[in-house]
């Protein structure tokens, strides 16, 4: 069943992380649009449908999850995202992402460059990401051989077309590894 079913809930459970955020589906021609500028900017290696089904996409303090995610992959993935919504806070001096979003997306998109040597980009996932995976361990929903297998996994991710192959496979795998047995050890001196 569609997350949408859930969706007041889910949007409840999205403002403890963040008051500003606003949870929509990926339907509608915003979203297709950006689809298709992403199939163009990766050479057609990122394919629309796989940007409206299987990814999620924050930007400011909307996060879009596709319509056909049930509710409990939206409750995995939202920390993730939320995690973003603060980045874009972050970038806007802690006024609100909306103010953020400007600088965020230079960083995000363009610095240094945007392909092979963007490391903000690769920086802001793992940002998010480490935050995901210490919630996942607190909350008891993953252990450390599923963190350290999403961890390989998002990174194969991150330097792929998807992300528009923001640093090398190679440094992206040992970063989020490296990163993935911090955030375990942390988590298992408790």
């Amino acid at each position: 069943m569609s997350w949408l079913a859930e969706r007041e809930q889910l949007q409840e459970e999205a403002r403890g992380f963040d008051k500003a955020i606003r949870l929509t589906s990926k339907n509608g021609w915003f979203w297709k649009t950006i689809a298709w500028i992403l199939f163009v900017v990766s050479f057609g290696k990122f394919k629309r449908e796989d940007f409206l089904v299987h990814f999620a996409t924050t930007i400011g303090h909307v996060q879009a999850y596709p319509e056909e995610w049930d509710a409990a992959t939206v409750r995995r993935v939202m920390v993730h995202e939320s995690r973003h919504c603060f980045q874009a806070r972050v970038c806007g001096f802690g006024i609100h992402p909306m103010v953020g979003l400007p600088i965020m997306t230079l960083l995000y998109a363009l610095l240094p460059l945007p392909m092979l040597l963007a490391f903000f980009r690769a920086w802001f996932e793992l940002d998010a990401d480490r935050t995901s995976w210490r919630y996942q361990l607190a909350h008891g929903t993953a252990d450390a051989d599923t963190i350290r297998w999403r961890a390989q996994g998002f990174a194969e991710t991150i330097s792929g077309p998807a992300y528009m192959w923001s640093v090398w496979r190679s440094l992206a795998v040992r970063w989020f590894l490296r990163e993935a047995e911090k955030v375990i050890a942390e988590h298992q001196a408790q």
